[in-house]
């Protein structure tokens, strides 16, 4: 078995250097390429403003371009490449087929604790049915709603069919 991955391992490795190899080669050939291109330009350069003309305009050109590219880069928030630590400590969420499931298992076995008269195994399953229900939301109040009965209409401070109270009056 060991030697298995290890045979799977080394022909991922070998599949991983062909392919560095082959885009080195590419690599090499584009900056040749470039170089061929830069030094027509030069010639071209030359041709038109002369020798140093060629290459003062030449070399201002690539310290521009350089200079743009080195703004751009320094304008990234260099943690971006960075994983952030905060996040991969961090429990991810369950998803809710994960919880339901969870559920599941443990309505299960509040239910065979019952059964076998368990009751701190019973009260245990119990309570992480209730964490897994809380975990899905069902505790969660609505959004809107109230607290106090004080605040609910209907009560003495608001009457529940919207009539006037001795305090208001109607206009007219």
């Amino acid at each position: 078995m060991i030697d298995q991955i290890v045979e799977a391992i080394t022909e991922i490795a070998k599949a991983a250097a062909v392919k560095l190899a082959v885009f080195a080669v590419i690599g090499v050939t584009i900056l040749i390429g470039i170089g061929f291109l830069l030094a027509a330009v030069f010639i071209y350069l030359a041709a038109q403003f002369g020798t140093l003309g060629a290459a003062l305009g030449l070399g201002t050109v690539l310290v521009a371009l350089g200079l743009v590219a080195l703004a751009i880069v320094l304008q990234r928030d260099p943690s971006d490449g960075i994983a952030r630590q905060d996040k991969a400590d961090a429990d991810p969420a369950r998803s809710e087929d994960a919880l339901l499931f969870d559920m599941l298992i443990h309505a299960a076995r509040a239910g065979y604790a019952t059964g076998q008269g368990d009751k701190p195994q019973m009260q245990d399953g119990l309570e992480r049915l209730v964490a897994d229900l809380s975990a899905l939301g069902v505790f969660d109040r609505p959004v809107g709603a109230t607290t106090s009965p004080a605040e609910q209409p209907g009560t003495p401070d608001e009457p529940r069919n919207g009539s006037t109270t001795s305090d208001s009056k109607m206009a007219g």
